[in-house]
């Protein structure tokens, strides 16, 4: 049983901009990730850096992808559990990083707004992946916040009269 919880917000002061830069950034390099495995992160400073983005911007992206590529076979287990028939494996490399940057915003950043995080990741799925993938990725991320959503509510007391309504 994988289970959720909430990751502290960071201390990264990125503007708007920087942030949507930073998330493209992120994408690419957790698909450079599942190409070509760990030994990518040995050159993911240099990867990020290669169009000098602002320092924010980078070390936004380096946060994104050090928290996801850590924890990413407990998010896949919970992308996989509201991707009705998508194994997360076949998903394309670009929606399926699309998805785990958008879960990990949703997820640990209590800075970002869900319906930021969520349109975020469809905009970029526009921008990277294929007609399908706009609709694919809002679809499995709206699922994800509602599952988020239910994981954070205060568990219902039983016993106690209010709650029967």
């Amino acid at each position: 049983v994988v289970r959720l919880r909430r990751l502290p917000a960071p201390s990264n002061h990125c503007t708007m901009k920087d942030r949507h830069q930073s998330r493209i950034l992120a994408m690419q390099a957790l698909c450079q990730l599942d190409v070509l495995g760990d030994e990518f992160l040995s050159q993911l400073d240099e990867f990020l850096a290669d169009e000098d983005p602002a320092a924010d911007t980078q070390s936004y992206a380096r946060e994104l992808v050090r928290e996801i590529w850590e924890a990413r076979d407990e998010s896949d287990a919970v992308i996989q559990g509201v991707s009705e028939h998508w194994a997360t494996r076949r998903m394309s490399t670009v929606d399926r990083n699309t998805i785990r940057v958008g879960f990990c915003e949703l997820r640990g950043r209590r800075d970002v707004p869900a319906a930021v995080a969520i349109n975020e990741a469809v905009e970029i799925a526009k921008k990277f992946g294929t007609v399908e993938s706009p609709g694919f990725v809002n679809g499995v991320l709206d699922a994800l916040r509602k599952k988020l959503e239910t994981a954070d509510a205060p568990p219902v007391n039983e016993s106690d009269p209010a709650a029967k309504g």
